[in-house]
């Protein structure tokens, strides 16, 4: 077994046991009640450990067996007699076809003398009368058990599952167990709530003594040692809900059995520890195992709706915990933003027999003590979906001083490789939330908050080497501050000396510059400095300066302005109708489309294809 498991500890009933031990001393019949499941089996090999006496156990419930119920028993506590007299028939029935015509293989030869005859044509006689009147085996087998050479004092008989024999089967061993009253004790098995003949009070005839099970394999005994087990094992802390919950169902040795078994194979056999918030996982099993109805419900996605009666009270829930479908509900659309995943971003994972793909915390508690190519690869792809983002925003508030500083640079890095991605736009976030928390920016931003957060970036950016542009490009790109936002701090921008050529992202600065000239998107008012600056672009900041003024256009994301099209190919927007009526059609031919032409045409030797259209969404459809 894996040493990873959680192996059940023993649960010592030998004090019990031997007490029962002595009351099998006398020959009297007993019940020891229990429902399926709660351990009387196991309890009765510990008393079979206890006494010198033989423990013979028949289970009727489960036999296939077409012999009468006294026959079974007769083979069960003399088994070598019974296995003597089938074979005894078996020779005296062949004897009897032997010596007649019907098979003769000249035998009879061999039976001339008059003693041996006798004993043969008697053997015979016997086989016929037996067939002719078809003599039931019944009375002979009660005979045998009742023989007083026959001894059966040193067995005690134990009847198994009596409680799921049909009410025939019943019926027929209490004529039997009638018979054997006294002669050696009897220990019936079952729940005795579910008896058949309970209510015509058969049983209270035969039974002398009731036995029930040690109070340690109780229900509401055997869960806290394994939930203790299990506590530890895991490294958490269970609920109030879950103990509660356990207790109130009194789910037996049996169940905890097969829940171990689960828990086993979905935590340790299957890996999902760490990988799956411990506490959902263990309700999911709990749900396989005994509302499979529910579990259904989950594999297909299907919202689970508590209904009024299975909403629990407040002191009803403070003694038993909520039920089974309110926790189900709850799981189903809570998400506490802890890693790893809960159910609600990774459903998957927690179904039994799948397997969890995403990450522990413990290798991604590795990953940032690691300061190299993997970590910054994680940060650029990092999607909502992602086990790394899951991790980031679940974890983060928690890591140290020096571990934020350093995937803030990072993420300043990438972000001047043009790389972006939702882990790096929440890095942004959470270190300006630090400085000016989220509630102070509410939009419309006043020009203080403006101030304030451009003099904090500016202070962390400048350290970083970057210049005014890139500034301004990273505010914009992470979404801190729109083009408006800045084009109301940068009013002093200037495009038209040397220094602007040298810009890193001279795309974002005149961007920034036009807002803040209020010359965003009317391009009639624009004069030769902001189209001389336009020729200073190179290919990406001339694709993504057009893009944002809505001349061209591709199949990408609108914010990833800096990915150049995986084809190469662009829509460029020749005229446009007005959003604002009359919806005039506007033409950009003259203003733009003829003076941009030969960088377009630059780029077509470059492999790029712009297809013409005219974007008629808002034409007036008269």
């Amino acid at each position: 077994m894996d040493d990873r498991f959680i192996t059940l500890k023993h649960i010592d009933t030998s004090v019990a046991a031997k007490n029962v031990a002595k009351l099998l001393e006398e020959n009297k019949t007993y019940f020891l009640n229990g429902n399926w499941g709660s351990g009387k089996t196991e309890f009765l090999v510990e008393v079979g450990k206890n006494t010198n006496k033989k423990l013979v156990t028949i289970d009727f419930w489960r036999l296939s067996d077409n012999r009468s119920t006294i026959e079974i028993i007769f083979s069960k506590l003399h088994p070598w007699k019974y296995k003597f007299l089938r074979f005894f028939i078996v020779l005296c029935v062949a004897l009897s076809i032997l010596m007649t015509n019907v098979v003769d293989l000249g035998l009879s030869s061999f039976f001339e003398f008059f003693g041996v005859k006798l004993i043969v044509g008697s053997i015979i006689l016997l086989v016929a009368i037996y067939q002719f009147f078809k003599i039931k085996s019944d009375g002979f087998y009660s005979y045998l058990l009742t023989f007083k050479y026959f001894s059966i004092t040193r067995n005690v008989l134990v009847i198994d599952d009596f409680d799921r024999m049909s009410n025939n089967q019943q019926e027929e061993s209490y004529k039997v167990f009638s018979l054997l009253n006294g002669k050696l004790p009897i220990i019936f098995v079952g729940d005795i709530e579910k008896m058949h003949l309970n209510d015509n009070n058969f049983l209270s005839k035969i039974i002398d003594r009731r036995i029930e099970l040690p109070f340690v394999l109780h229900p509401s005994n055997i869960w806290q040692d394994y939930f203790e087990l299990l506590s530890k094992k895991l490294n958490m802390s269970l609920s109030d809900d879950f103990w509660r919950r356990f207790s109130f169902e009194n789910r037996n040795l049996r169940d905890r059995n097969h829940f171990n078994d689960y828990v086993n194979q979905e935590f340790f056999s299957r890996g999902k520890l760490g990988h799956v918030q411990e506490e959902q996982q263990l309700w999911i099993i709990y749900a396989y195992l005994f509302y499979p109805e529910l579990y259904q419900q989950l594999l297909k996605n299907e919202e689970i709706k508590v209904k009024d009666d299975e909403k629990t009270s407040f002191i009803w829930m403070f003694k038993f915990g909520r039920s089974i479908q309110e926790i189900l509900c709850d799981i189903q659309q809570s998400d506490f933003n802890q890693y790893p995943p809960s159910y609600k971003k990774n459903r998957l994972a927690y179904f039994l027999y799948e397997e969890s793909l995403n990450r522990t915390k413990e290798e991604f508690d590795t990953l940032l003590e690691i300061n190299g190519d993997e970590l910054s690869r994680e940060l650029r792809e990092a999607n909502y979906n992602t086990d790394f983002y899951q991790y980031l925003s679940s974890e983060y508030k928690s890591l140290s001083d020096s571990l934020k500083e350093r995937l803030l640079r990072l993420t300043i890095q990438e972000s001047m490789k043009s790389f972006n991605s939702p882990a790096m736009n929440y890095i942004v976030e959470e270190k300006l939330s630090e400085e000016i928390p989220s509630y102070e920016r509410n939009s419309p931003l006043s020009k203080e908050t403006i101030v304030r957060i451009v003099d904090f970036w500016e202070s962390i950016l400048k350290n970083e080497g970057l210049d005014k542009s890139e500034i301004i490009y990273f505010m914009e790109k992470h979404r801190v501050l729109s083009f408006y936002d800045l084009g109301l701090h940068y009013t002093k921008l200037e495009i038209h000396n040397e220094n602007f050529a040298k810009l890193n992202r001279k795309d974002f600065f005149l961007l920034t510059y036009l807002s803040a000239v209020n010359k965003f998107g009317k391009f009639k008012t624009w004069d030769s400095s902001i189209w001389h600056a336009i020729d200073c672009f190179g290919d990406k900041e001339f694709l993504s300066f057009w893009k944002f003024q809505s001349i061209l256009s591709s199949d990408d994301n609108y914010f990833d302005f800096d990915i150049v099209s995986s084809n190469k190919t662009y829509i460029l927007w020749i005229a446009r109708y007005e959003f604002e009526p009359p919806h005039k059609l506007e033409n950009y031919m003259e203003d733009v489309i003829e003076k941009i032409r030969p960088k377009l045409e630059q780029l077509k030797s470059k492999g790029f294809t712009f297809v013409e259209k005219i974007d008629g969404e808002h034409r007036r459809r008269d």
